[in-house]
Protein backbone atom coordinates (compact mmCIF):
# COMPACT_ATOMS: atom_id res chain seq x y z
CA UNK A 1 0.00 0.00 0.00
CA UNK A 2 1.56 3.63 -0.92
CA UNK A 3 2.55 5.68 2.50
CA UNK A 4 0.14 8.04 3.44
CA UNK A 5 2.39 11.67 2.80
CA UNK A 6 1.83 14.72 4.56
CA UNK A 7 3.81 17.78 3.28
CA UNK A 8 4.87 20.23 5.95
CA UNK A 9 4.72 23.58 4.00
CA UNK A 10 7.77 25.85 4.11
CA UNK A 11 7.67 29.69 2.48
CA UNK A 12 9.37 29.45 -1.18
CA UNK A 13 13.12 30.54 -1.62
CA UNK A 14 13.68 33.09 -4.82
CA UNK A 15 17.21 32.68 -6.67
CA UNK A 16 18.20 36.12 -7.07
CA UNK A 17 18.68 34.70 -10.88
CA UNK A 18 15.34 33.95 -11.62
CA UNK A 19 14.65 37.55 -10.73
CA UNK A 20 17.30 38.48 -13.57
CA UNK A 21 15.15 35.91 -15.80
CA UNK A 22 12.15 38.13 -15.06
CA UNK A 23 13.23 41.71 -14.82
CA UNK A 24 15.05 40.94 -18.25
CA UNK A 25 11.66 40.03 -19.70
CA UNK A 26 9.96 43.36 -19.01
CA UNK A 27 12.44 44.57 -21.48
CA UNK A 28 12.12 48.11 -19.57
CA UNK A 29 12.47 51.02 -20.84
CA UNK A 30 12.09 54.75 -19.04
CA UNK A 31 8.77 55.91 -21.06
CA UNK A 32 7.27 51.76 -19.76
CA UNK A 33 8.90 52.23 -16.27
CA UNK A 34 7.80 55.56 -15.04
CA UNK A 35 4.00 54.58 -15.08
CA UNK A 36 4.64 51.96 -13.36
CA UNK A 37 5.82 54.42 -10.83
CA UNK A 38 2.51 56.38 -11.12
CA UNK A 39 0.36 53.36 -10.69
CA UNK A 40 1.90 52.80 -7.59
CA UNK A 41 1.61 56.23 -6.01
CA UNK A 42 -2.30 55.87 -7.41
CA UNK A 43 -2.98 52.82 -5.59
CA UNK A 44 -1.43 54.54 -2.34
CA UNK A 45 -4.32 56.89 -2.44
CA UNK A 46 -6.72 54.49 -3.50
CA UNK A 47 -5.99 52.51 -0.20
CA UNK A 48 -6.28 55.64 2.18
CA UNK A 49 -8.60 56.28 4.44
CA UNK A 50 -10.59 58.29 3.98
CA UNK A 51 -10.26 58.34 0.52
CA UNK A 52 -9.18 61.35 -1.52
CA UNK A 53 -10.81 62.93 -4.64
CA UNK A 54 -9.22 62.42 -7.64
CA UNK A 55 -7.89 66.28 -7.78
CA UNK A 56 -5.69 65.65 -5.05
CA UNK A 57 -3.98 62.42 -5.89
CA UNK A 58 -0.93 64.39 -6.85
CA UNK A 59 1.78 62.84 -8.56
CA UNK A 60 5.04 64.44 -8.61
CA UNK A 61 7.70 63.93 -10.91
CA UNK A 62 11.24 65.74 -10.20
CA UNK A 63 13.99 64.84 -12.95
CA UNK A 64 17.76 65.77 -12.05
CA UNK A 65 20.07 66.48 -14.28
CA UNK A 66 23.68 64.92 -13.73
CA UNK A 67 26.25 67.54 -13.21
CA UNK A 68 29.40 68.17 -12.18
CA UNK A 69 29.84 64.69 -11.06
CA UNK A 70 26.63 64.15 -10.12
CA UNK A 71 24.73 61.42 -11.98
CA UNK A 72 20.87 62.52 -12.86
CA UNK A 73 18.05 61.39 -10.87
CA UNK A 74 14.56 60.54 -10.94
CA UNK A 75 12.08 60.83 -8.63
CA UNK A 76 8.47 60.04 -8.05
CA UNK A 77 6.87 61.77 -4.92
CA UNK A 78 3.61 61.36 -3.32
CA UNK A 79 1.83 61.99 -0.37
CA UNK A 80 0.75 58.80 1.16
CA UNK A 81 3.40 57.12 3.03
CA UNK A 82 4.15 53.54 4.02
CA UNK A 83 5.31 51.43 7.41
CA UNK A 84 8.19 48.79 7.72
CA UNK A 85 5.58 46.66 7.92
CA UNK A 86 3.63 47.35 4.63
CA UNK A 87 7.27 46.97 2.92
CA UNK A 88 8.01 43.74 4.92
CA UNK A 89 4.05 42.17 3.70
CA UNK A 90 4.07 43.91 0.36
CA UNK A 91 7.03 45.61 -1.29
CA UNK A 92 9.20 42.61 -0.37
CA UNK A 93 6.99 40.59 -2.13
CA UNK A 94 7.18 39.05 -5.46
CA UNK A 95 4.97 38.02 -8.10
CA UNK A 96 2.17 38.43 -5.24
CA UNK A 97 -1.26 39.79 -6.90
CA UNK A 98 -2.53 40.71 -3.60
CA UNK A 99 0.22 43.05 -2.52
CA UNK A 100 -0.89 46.53 -4.46
CA UNK A 101 -4.18 46.24 -2.75
CA UNK A 102 -2.36 45.32 0.59
CA UNK A 103 -5.55 42.96 0.96
CA UNK A 104 -7.80 45.24 1.49
CA UNK A 105 -9.32 43.88 -1.36
CA UNK A 106 -10.14 47.58 -3.71
CA UNK A 107 -9.65 47.78 -7.01
CA UNK A 108 -6.05 49.00 -7.95
CA UNK A 109 -4.14 49.70 -10.75
CA UNK A 110 -1.11 47.72 -9.98
CA UNK A 111 -1.17 43.82 -11.02
CA UNK A 112 1.83 41.61 -9.94
CA UNK A 113 3.21 44.06 -7.89
CA UNK A 114 6.23 43.73 -10.34
CA UNK A 115 6.55 46.57 -12.18
CA UNK A 116 8.02 49.67 -10.24
CA UNK A 117 10.45 47.35 -8.65
CA UNK A 118 12.00 45.73 -11.28
CA UNK A 119 12.30 48.91 -13.28
CA UNK A 120 13.98 50.22 -10.13
CA UNK A 121 16.11 47.07 -10.37
CA UNK A 122 16.97 46.89 -13.88
CA UNK A 123 17.15 50.53 -14.80
CA UNK A 124 19.17 53.01 -12.06
CA UNK A 125 22.44 52.21 -11.08
CA UNK A 126 20.73 52.44 -7.07
CA UNK A 127 17.22 53.07 -6.03
CA UNK A 128 15.51 53.35 -3.12
CA UNK A 129 12.22 54.45 -1.58
CA UNK A 130 12.03 57.26 1.29
CA UNK A 131 8.67 56.59 2.80
CA UNK A 132 7.15 58.68 6.03
CA UNK A 133 3.90 57.79 8.16
CA UNK A 134 2.92 58.33 12.03
CA UNK A 135 6.41 59.74 12.83
CA UNK A 136 7.98 57.00 11.47
CA UNK A 137 10.66 56.90 8.50
CA UNK A 138 12.00 54.38 6.88
CA UNK A 139 14.22 53.99 3.53
CA UNK A 140 14.19 50.71 1.90
CA UNK A 141 15.60 49.76 -1.78
CA UNK A 142 18.38 48.00 -4.15
CA UNK A 143 21.88 48.84 -3.83
CA UNK A 144 24.32 48.63 -6.35
CA UNK A 145 24.58 44.34 -6.75
CA UNK A 146 20.74 44.56 -6.94
CA UNK A 147 20.10 43.53 -3.75
CA UNK A 148 17.41 44.81 -1.65
CA UNK A 149 16.55 45.72 1.42
CA UNK A 150 16.38 48.86 4.70
CA UNK A 151 18.99 51.27 4.77
CA UNK A 152 21.44 51.26 7.86
CA UNK A 153 19.68 53.40 10.71
CA UNK A 154 16.96 53.78 8.47
CA UNK A 155 13.69 51.47 9.22
CA UNK A 156 11.18 52.91 11.69
CA UNK A 157 13.38 56.19 12.57
CA UNK A 158 11.45 58.31 14.50
CA UNK A 159 11.27 61.83 13.12
CA UNK A 160 9.39 64.96 13.03
CA UNK A 161 7.52 65.74 9.86
CA UNK A 162 10.13 68.94 8.82
CA UNK A 163 12.45 66.48 9.44
CA UNK A 164 11.25 63.85 7.20
CA UNK A 165 10.84 66.46 4.96
CA UNK A 166 14.21 67.61 5.20
CA UNK A 167 15.97 64.57 5.21
CA UNK A 168 14.21 63.33 2.05
CA UNK A 169 15.13 66.75 0.56
CA UNK A 170 11.64 67.99 -0.61
CA UNK A 171 11.94 71.21 1.28
CA UNK A 172 12.64 73.42 -1.70
CA UNK A 173 10.88 71.97 -4.17
CA UNK A 174 8.08 73.50 -5.84
CA UNK A 175 5.27 70.72 -4.58
CA UNK A 176 1.65 71.42 -4.35
CA UNK A 177 1.51 73.48 -1.20
CA UNK A 178 -1.59 72.00 0.36
CA UNK A 179 0.05 68.39 -0.04
CA UNK A 180 2.69 69.83 1.84
CA UNK A 181 1.17 71.11 4.56
CA UNK A 182 -0.76 68.05 5.59
CA UNK A 183 2.38 66.43 5.55
CA UNK A 184 4.23 69.19 8.20
CA UNK A 185 0.79 69.48 9.86
CA UNK A 186 1.39 65.25 10.78
CA UNK A 187 -2.19 64.61 9.07
CA UNK A 188 -0.26 62.38 6.11
CA UNK A 189 3.28 60.65 5.06
CA UNK A 190 4.90 60.63 2.02
CA UNK A 191 7.16 58.44 -0.28
CA UNK A 192 9.63 59.39 -2.68
CA UNK A 193 10.64 56.82 -4.92
CA UNK A 194 14.02 57.69 -6.09
CA UNK A 195 16.57 56.55 -9.20
CA UNK A 196 20.10 57.17 -9.13
CA UNK A 197 21.70 57.14 -12.65
CA UNK A 198 19.72 55.73 -14.87
CA UNK A 199 20.66 53.41 -17.64
CA UNK A 200 21.52 55.41 -20.92
CA UNK A 201 20.69 59.21 -19.65
CA UNK A 202 24.01 61.32 -18.92
CA UNK A 203 24.00 65.00 -17.99
CA UNK A 204 20.58 66.66 -19.16
CA UNK A 205 17.84 64.84 -19.05
CA UNK A 206 15.58 64.58 -21.86
CA UNK A 207 12.46 64.78 -19.49
CA UNK A 208 9.59 67.05 -21.86
CA UNK A 209 10.51 63.80 -24.55
CA UNK A 210 9.92 61.14 -21.71
CA UNK A 211 6.82 63.08 -20.09
CA UNK A 212 4.98 63.01 -23.92
CA UNK A 213 6.07 59.22 -23.61
CA UNK A 214 4.42 58.94 -20.72
CA UNK A 215 1.33 60.69 -21.61
CA UNK A 216 0.89 58.16 -24.53
CA UNK A 217 1.60 54.92 -22.71
CA UNK A 218 -1.58 52.74 -22.69
CA UNK A 219 -0.48 51.95 -18.62
CA UNK A 220 -0.66 55.41 -17.75
CA UNK A 221 -3.19 57.29 -20.10
CA UNK A 222 -6.16 56.80 -18.12
CA UNK A 223 -4.42 57.99 -15.11
CA UNK A 224 -3.15 60.98 -16.88
CA UNK A 225 -6.77 61.98 -17.74
CA UNK A 226 -7.51 62.06 -14.10
CA UNK A 227 -5.03 62.51 -12.06
CA UNK A 228 -3.06 65.83 -11.63
CA UNK A 229 0.45 64.40 -12.17
CA UNK A 230 3.04 67.32 -11.92
CA UNK A 231 6.55 67.57 -13.61
CA UNK A 232 9.63 69.02 -11.86
CA UNK A 233 12.97 69.92 -13.61
CA UNK A 234 15.43 70.08 -10.77
CA UNK A 235 12.95 70.96 -8.51
CA UNK A 236 11.59 73.89 -10.40
CA UNK A 237 8.01 73.36 -11.63
CA UNK A 238 8.06 72.84 -15.71
CA UNK A 239 4.23 71.31 -15.87
CA UNK A 240 1.39 72.19 -13.58
CA UNK A 241 -0.06 69.17 -14.58
CA UNK A 242 0.77 66.43 -17.17
CA UNK A 243 -2.84 66.73 -19.93
CA UNK A 244 -3.80 64.16 -21.94
CA UNK A 245 -3.83 64.11 -25.81
CA UNK A 246 -7.36 65.46 -26.83
CA UNK A 247 -8.56 63.46 -30.24
CA UNK A 248 -11.17 65.90 -32.66
CA UNK A 249 -13.67 62.92 -33.64
CA UNK A 250 -14.58 62.62 -36.83
CA UNK A 251 -18.09 63.95 -38.21
CA UNK A 252 -20.71 61.33 -37.92
CA UNK A 253 -19.03 59.12 -35.76
CA UNK A 254 -19.00 60.88 -32.44
CA UNK A 255 -21.55 58.85 -30.51
CA UNK A 256 -21.13 55.09 -31.67
CA UNK A 257 -22.80 52.67 -29.77
CA UNK A 258 -21.20 50.25 -27.74
CA UNK A 259 -20.69 46.32 -28.64
CA UNK A 260 -21.29 43.80 -26.16
CA UNK A 261 -18.78 40.84 -26.32
CA UNK A 262 -20.97 37.36 -27.25
CA UNK A 263 -20.89 34.89 -23.99
CA UNK A 264 -19.07 32.68 -26.51
CA UNK A 265 -16.29 33.40 -29.41
CA UNK A 266 -15.94 30.71 -32.01
CA UNK A 267 -12.13 29.45 -31.92
CA UNK A 268 -10.57 28.08 -35.24
CA UNK A 269 -7.25 25.81 -35.63
CA UNK A 270 -6.09 23.37 -38.00
CA UNK A 271 -9.95 23.03 -39.32
CA UNK A 272 -11.01 22.45 -35.74
CA UNK A 273 -13.74 24.63 -34.18
CA UNK A 274 -14.69 25.39 -30.12
CA UNK A 275 -16.50 28.10 -28.64
CA UNK A 276 -14.58 29.81 -26.40
CA UNK A 277 -16.28 31.27 -23.43
CA UNK A 278 -16.11 35.29 -22.43
CA UNK A 279 -19.04 35.27 -19.97
CA UNK A 280 -20.28 33.16 -16.59
CA UNK A 281 -22.15 33.63 -13.53
CA UNK A 282 -18.97 34.74 -11.89
CA UNK A 283 -17.64 36.99 -14.89
CA UNK A 284 -20.32 39.35 -16.88
CA UNK A 285 -20.45 39.98 -20.43
CA UNK A 286 -17.40 42.89 -21.20
CA UNK A 287 -17.97 45.02 -24.07
CA UNK A 288 -16.23 46.75 -27.05
CA UNK A 289 -16.24 50.18 -27.61
CA UNK A 290 -14.72 52.19 -30.83
CA UNK A 291 -13.87 55.22 -31.60
CA UNK A 292 -13.33 57.87 -34.72
CA UNK A 293 -10.72 60.48 -34.89
CA UNK A 294 -11.29 63.30 -37.37
CA UNK A 295 -7.20 62.63 -38.66
CA UNK A 296 -5.85 59.47 -39.11
CA UNK A 297 -3.17 58.86 -36.54
CA UNK A 298 -0.45 57.06 -39.43
CA UNK A 299 2.04 55.12 -39.28
CA UNK A 300 4.86 57.40 -37.76
CA UNK A 301 3.21 60.78 -36.19
CA UNK A 302 3.54 61.39 -32.94
CA UNK A 303 0.23 60.31 -32.03
CA UNK A 304 0.45 56.92 -33.99
CA UNK A 305 0.23 55.23 -30.22
CA UNK A 306 -3.42 56.44 -29.87
CA UNK A 307 -4.36 54.10 -33.13
CA UNK A 308 -4.52 51.23 -30.77
CA UNK A 309 -7.22 49.04 -28.94
CA UNK A 310 -6.52 48.89 -24.87
CA UNK A 311 -8.27 45.65 -22.98
CA UNK A 312 -9.43 46.75 -19.84
CA UNK A 313 -9.64 44.12 -16.88
CA UNK A 314 -11.37 45.09 -13.12
CA UNK A 315 -9.31 48.00 -13.23
CA UNK A 316 -7.30 49.87 -15.60
CA UNK A 317 -5.46 48.30 -18.84
CA UNK A 318 -4.11 44.72 -18.67
CA UNK A 319 -2.75 44.81 -22.32
CA UNK A 320 -2.70 47.46 -25.77
CA UNK A 321 -2.68 46.53 -29.23
CA UNK A 322 -1.50 48.44 -32.40
CA UNK A 323 -4.38 48.79 -34.77
CA UNK A 324 -1.90 47.23 -36.72
CA UNK A 325 -1.81 44.38 -34.58
CA UNK A 326 -4.86 42.89 -34.84
CA UNK A 327 -5.14 39.65 -36.70
CA UNK A 328 -6.80 39.55 -40.05
CA UNK A 329 -7.43 42.94 -40.28
CA UNK A 330 -8.89 44.15 -43.90
CA UNK A 331 -9.89 48.02 -43.93
CA UNK A 332 -6.54 48.60 -43.23
CA UNK A 333 -6.21 52.64 -44.72
CA UNK A 334 -9.53 53.26 -42.67
CA UNK A 335 -8.30 51.62 -39.26
CA UNK A 336 -5.71 54.85 -39.03
CA UNK A 337 -8.77 56.65 -38.15
CA UNK A 338 -9.74 54.28 -35.30
CA UNK A 339 -9.35 54.00 -31.72
CA UNK A 340 -10.75 52.44 -28.58
CA UNK A 341 -11.41 50.01 -26.08
CA UNK A 342 -12.30 46.88 -24.55
CA UNK A 343 -13.66 46.11 -21.41
CA UNK A 344 -13.45 41.66 -20.77
CA UNK A 345 -12.91 40.90 -17.19
CA UNK A 346 -13.22 36.75 -18.01
CA UNK A 347 -9.26 37.85 -18.92
CA UNK A 348 -7.86 38.08 -15.70
CA UNK A 349 -9.80 34.46 -14.28
CA UNK A 350 -6.90 33.14 -12.21
CA UNK A 351 -7.90 29.75 -13.32
CA UNK A 352 -7.41 30.43 -17.34
CA UNK A 353 -5.29 34.29 -16.73
CA UNK A 354 -4.77 35.55 -20.15
CA UNK A 355 -2.37 38.58 -18.24
CA UNK A 356 1.12 38.79 -18.89
CA UNK A 357 2.95 40.25 -16.04
CA UNK A 358 3.87 43.01 -17.88
CA UNK A 359 0.93 43.96 -19.43
CA UNK A 360 1.48 44.60 -22.60
CA UNK A 361 0.08 42.00 -24.56
CA UNK A 362 -2.02 39.43 -23.34
CA UNK A 363 -0.65 35.52 -23.04
CA UNK A 364 -1.09 34.23 -26.45
CA UNK A 365 -3.84 31.06 -26.73
CA UNK A 366 -7.20 30.49 -27.77
CA UNK A 367 -9.23 32.84 -26.09
CA UNK A 368 -7.01 36.07 -26.61
CA UNK A 369 -6.47 34.95 -29.94
CA UNK A 370 -10.59 34.43 -30.54
CA UNK A 371 -10.92 38.12 -29.25
CA UNK A 372 -8.69 39.79 -30.80
CA UNK A 373 -9.95 38.54 -34.34
CA UNK A 374 -13.66 39.59 -33.25
CA UNK A 375 -12.07 43.05 -32.35
CA UNK A 376 -10.59 43.15 -35.85
CA UNK A 377 -13.97 42.09 -37.24
CA UNK A 378 -15.74 44.93 -35.44
CA UNK A 379 -12.99 47.37 -36.47
CA UNK A 380 -13.69 46.09 -40.13
CA UNK A 381 -16.91 46.81 -40.06
CA UNK A 382 -16.61 50.77 -39.29
CA UNK A 383 -13.91 50.84 -41.72
CA UNK A 384 -15.98 49.88 -44.19
CA UNK A 385 -18.55 52.54 -42.66
CA UNK A 386 -15.93 55.46 -43.04
CA UNK A 387 -15.12 54.29 -46.78
CA UNK A 388 -18.79 54.64 -47.60
CA UNK A 389 -18.74 57.79 -46.49
CA UNK A 390 -16.06 58.78 -47.96
CA UNK A 391 -17.09 57.36 -51.78
CA UNK A 392 -20.35 59.24 -50.95
CA UNK A 393 -18.21 62.54 -50.98
CA UNK A 394 -15.98 61.93 -53.86
CA UNK A 395 -17.24 63.06 -57.14
CA UNK A 396 -16.61 60.33 -59.03
CA UNK A 397 -16.91 62.29 -62.42
CA UNK A 398 -13.52 63.80 -61.63
CA UNK A 399 -11.74 60.95 -61.47
CA UNK A 400 -11.78 59.90 -65.08
CA UNK A 401 -8.81 59.74 -65.46
CA UNK A 402 -6.51 58.02 -68.13
CA UNK A 403 -4.31 54.90 -67.80
CA UNK A 404 -2.50 56.48 -70.66
CA UNK A 405 -0.69 59.54 -68.59
CA UNK A 406 0.22 56.92 -65.73
CA UNK A 407 1.56 54.71 -67.77
CA UNK A 408 3.35 57.83 -69.88
CA UNK A 409 4.90 58.61 -66.21
CA UNK A 410 5.99 55.11 -65.10
CA UNK A 411 7.26 54.36 -68.58
CA UNK A 412 9.59 57.86 -68.25
CA UNK A 413 10.42 56.81 -64.63
CA UNK A 414 11.21 53.78 -65.02
CA UNK A 415 13.42 54.13 -68.20
CA UNK A 416 15.01 57.31 -66.05
CA UNK A 417 15.36 56.07 -62.97
CA UNK A 418 18.52 53.50 -63.03
CA UNK A 419 20.75 56.51 -65.20
CA UNK A 420 19.37 58.88 -61.86
CA UNK A 421 20.54 56.52 -59.38
CA UNK A 422 24.01 55.35 -61.02
CA UNK A 423 25.29 59.15 -61.82
CA UNK A 424 23.35 61.55 -58.91
CA UNK A 425 24.34 58.55 -56.03
CA UNK A 426 27.24 57.22 -57.69
CA UNK A 427 28.17 53.87 -58.08
CA UNK A 428 26.93 51.24 -60.76
CA UNK A 429 23.34 51.44 -62.01
CA UNK A 430 20.67 49.13 -60.91
CA UNK A 431 20.99 46.73 -63.75
CA UNK A 432 20.13 47.50 -67.36
CA UNK A 433 17.72 44.29 -68.01
CA UNK A 434 13.76 45.17 -67.97
CA UNK A 435 11.42 42.62 -67.17
CA UNK A 436 8.62 40.72 -68.57
CA UNK A 437 4.94 42.05 -69.58
CA UNK A 438 3.01 40.73 -66.47
CA UNK A 439 0.47 43.33 -64.90
CA UNK A 440 2.85 44.82 -62.29
CA UNK A 441 4.98 42.06 -61.65
CA UNK A 442 8.66 42.07 -63.81
CA UNK A 443 10.24 39.02 -65.21
CA UNK A 444 14.02 38.66 -65.87
CA UNK A 445 15.18 38.87 -69.34
CA UNK A 446 18.23 38.75 -71.16
CA UNK A 447 17.93 41.72 -73.56
CA UNK A 448 16.70 45.20 -73.08
CA UNK A 449 12.62 44.36 -73.48
CA UNK A 450 12.03 40.72 -73.25
CA UNK A 451 8.79 39.31 -73.58
CA UNK A 452 9.59 36.43 -70.86
CA UNK A 453 8.15 35.94 -67.57
CA UNK A 454 9.84 34.68 -64.54
CA UNK A 455 13.41 34.62 -65.81
CA UNK A 456 16.50 35.59 -64.19
CA UNK A 457 17.67 38.82 -63.21
CA UNK A 458 19.76 41.74 -64.67
CA UNK A 459 23.17 42.48 -64.01
CA UNK A 460 22.15 45.14 -61.47
CA UNK A 461 22.01 44.59 -57.45
CA UNK A 462 18.52 43.65 -57.39
CA UNK A 463 16.90 39.94 -57.97
CA UNK A 464 14.78 39.80 -60.75
CA UNK A 465 10.93 39.81 -60.68
CA UNK A 466 8.25 37.27 -60.91
CA UNK A 467 6.41 35.42 -63.68
CA UNK A 468 3.05 36.73 -62.14
CA UNK A 469 0.64 39.47 -61.99
CA UNK A 470 1.73 40.87 -58.59
CA UNK A 471 4.51 43.08 -57.87
CA UNK A 472 7.39 40.94 -56.44
CA UNK A 473 10.02 41.60 -54.12
CA UNK A 474 13.05 42.64 -55.67
CA UNK A 475 11.44 44.19 -58.41
CA UNK A 476 13.71 46.51 -60.77
CA UNK A 477 11.42 49.75 -60.35
CA UNK A 478 8.56 51.06 -57.80
CA UNK A 479 5.19 50.62 -59.34
CA UNK A 480 2.81 53.92 -59.39
CA UNK A 481 -0.67 53.52 -59.22
CA UNK A 482 -3.53 56.30 -58.47
CA UNK A 483 -6.22 55.84 -55.41
CA UNK A 484 -9.99 55.17 -56.51
CA UNK A 485 -8.65 54.44 -59.93
CA UNK A 486 -6.34 51.40 -60.27
CA UNK A 487 -6.75 48.05 -58.83
CA UNK A 488 -5.41 47.30 -55.66
CA UNK A 489 -2.90 44.37 -56.54
CA UNK A 490 -3.12 42.75 -52.91
CA UNK A 491 -6.51 43.35 -52.57
CA UNK A 492 -10.27 41.65 -54.25
CA UNK A 493 -10.06 43.67 -57.63
CA UNK A 494 -11.16 46.89 -56.26
CA UNK A 495 -9.29 49.85 -56.18
CA UNK A 496 -7.71 51.57 -52.74
CA UNK A 497 -9.61 54.25 -51.18
CA UNK A 498 -8.01 56.90 -49.47
CA UNK A 499 -8.97 59.37 -47.42
CA UNK A 500 -9.00 63.62 -48.00
CA UNK A 501 -6.45 63.25 -45.19
CA UNK A 502 -3.92 60.28 -46.03
CA UNK A 503 -0.70 61.80 -47.33
CA UNK A 504 -0.60 62.70 -51.04
CA UNK A 505 1.73 59.55 -51.69
CA UNK A 506 0.87 56.92 -49.83
CA UNK A 507 2.28 53.18 -48.58
CA UNK A 508 0.81 50.20 -46.42
CA UNK A 509 3.10 48.31 -45.08
CA UNK A 510 2.76 45.96 -47.76
CA UNK A 511 2.99 48.72 -50.08
CA UNK A 512 6.68 49.11 -48.71
CA UNK A 513 7.58 45.65 -49.48
CA UNK A 514 6.80 45.38 -52.68
CA UNK A 515 7.65 49.18 -54.58
CA UNK A 516 4.40 50.19 -54.88
CA UNK A 517 2.95 53.99 -54.12
CA UNK A 518 -0.49 55.48 -54.40
CA UNK A 519 -0.91 59.05 -55.37
CA UNK A 520 -3.74 59.86 -53.24
CA UNK A 521 -6.22 61.61 -55.97
CA UNK A 522 -8.29 62.41 -52.98
CA UNK A 523 -6.12 65.33 -51.17
CA UNK A 524 -8.14 68.63 -51.35
CA UNK A 525 -5.64 70.01 -53.94
CA UNK A 526 -5.65 67.04 -56.48
CA UNK A 527 -9.66 67.15 -56.49
CA UNK A 528 -9.39 71.05 -56.62
CA UNK A 529 -7.26 70.83 -59.51
CA UNK A 530 -9.92 68.03 -60.81
CA UNK A 531 -12.94 70.04 -59.68
CA UNK A 532 -11.58 73.50 -61.83
CA UNK A 533 -9.71 72.40 -64.17
CA UNK A 534 -10.40 68.88 -65.30
CA UNK A 535 -8.12 65.45 -65.83
CA UNK A 536 -7.05 66.07 -68.98
CA UNK A 537 -5.71 69.50 -68.09
CA UNK A 538 -2.36 70.69 -67.97
CA UNK A 539 -2.53 71.99 -64.51
CA UNK A 540 -3.45 68.43 -63.29
CA UNK A 541 -0.61 66.69 -65.30
CA UNK A 542 1.76 69.18 -63.59
CA UNK A 543 0.34 67.81 -60.36
CA UNK A 544 0.66 63.94 -61.67
CA UNK A 545 4.52 65.13 -62.35
CA UNK A 546 5.32 66.03 -59.14
CA UNK A 547 3.83 63.03 -57.15
CA UNK A 548 6.19 61.29 -59.15
CA UNK A 549 9.17 63.45 -58.58
CA UNK A 550 8.47 63.11 -54.50
CA UNK A 551 8.52 59.06 -55.40
CA UNK A 552 12.06 59.50 -57.40
CA UNK A 553 13.56 61.48 -54.46
CA UNK A 554 12.16 58.63 -51.42
CA UNK A 555 13.66 56.23 -53.75
CA UNK A 556 17.07 57.57 -53.84
CA UNK A 557 16.88 58.16 -50.28
CA UNK A 558 16.34 54.92 -49.69
CA UNK A 559 19.13 53.96 -52.25
CA UNK A 560 20.84 55.87 -50.38
CA UNK A 561 20.03 54.30 -47.29
CA UNK A 562 20.60 51.10 -48.60
CA UNK A 563 24.50 51.23 -49.82
CA UNK A 564 25.11 52.85 -46.19
CA UNK A 565 25.41 56.68 -47.09
CA UNK A 566 25.65 58.87 -43.97
CA UNK A 567 22.37 60.78 -43.80
CA UNK A 568 23.48 64.06 -42.31
CA UNK A 569 21.27 66.80 -43.13
CA UNK A 570 23.92 68.97 -45.42
CA UNK A 571 24.37 65.26 -47.98
CA UNK A 572 20.33 64.39 -47.83
CA UNK A 573 19.85 68.83 -49.10
CA UNK A 574 22.61 68.03 -51.75
CA UNK A 575 21.53 65.16 -52.94
CA UNK A 576 17.91 65.96 -53.36
CA UNK A 577 19.01 69.45 -55.09
CA UNK A 578 20.93 67.23 -57.44
CA UNK A 579 17.46 64.28 -57.77
CA UNK A 580 15.39 66.95 -58.99
CA UNK A 581 17.55 69.27 -61.04
CA UNK A 582 18.14 65.82 -62.91
CA UNK A 583 14.71 64.98 -63.08
CA UNK A 584 13.61 68.34 -64.26
CA UNK A 585 16.62 68.29 -67.07
CA UNK A 586 15.10 65.04 -68.23
CA UNK A 587 11.86 65.51 -68.02
CA UNK A 588 11.86 68.45 -69.85
CA UNK A 589 13.97 66.53 -72.73
CA UNK A 590 11.28 63.74 -72.91
CA UNK A 591 8.24 64.90 -71.28
CA UNK A 592 7.29 68.18 -72.91
CA UNK A 593 4.44 67.03 -74.59
CA UNK A 594 3.00 65.74 -71.68
CA UNK A 595 3.46 68.46 -69.02
CA UNK A 596 3.12 71.49 -71.41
Amino acid sequence: MEPTVSIVEERNEIDDHLLDIIGNEFKFSHEKGLPEWIKNSVDAYIRRDPPVSDDEQYVVFNFRDGHKGEPPIFECIDFCGMTSEEINKALKRWGDPKAASRGQGKRVFGGHGNGGKFYMRQMFDRSYFITYQHGKLNIFGFNERRKYGFAKGFKDRNCSPADAVKLAELDGLALPQAALDQILKGKTGFTVVRGIHPHKIKGVISFARLCDKVRFHPQSRKIVQRKPIRILHNGQLSLERLEPEKIEMRPGFENLPQSPIPAELPYEEEGHVENIEFANRKYPAGSLKLMVSKEPFGRNSRISELNCIDILGEIGVIASYRIHELPHLKQYAQAEFIFGECYCPILEDPDEDCVKNDREKLIDGPKSRALLRWIAEKVDEIGRAIEEEEATQRKLQNLKLSDVFNNILNTWKNQFMDKLLGEVLGGAALGDMSGGKGEFGSGGGSKAESETKGGRGGTGERKGGGAGDQPKKGQRHPVVLLSTLNPDPFGDGASLHLSSRHSPVYQRPIDVEHGVYWINTSRPLAMAILDRHGAESARWREYHFQRFVDIIVMEALHTMERKGVELTFDIVENKINDVIKSVHDNALEHLSPFLL
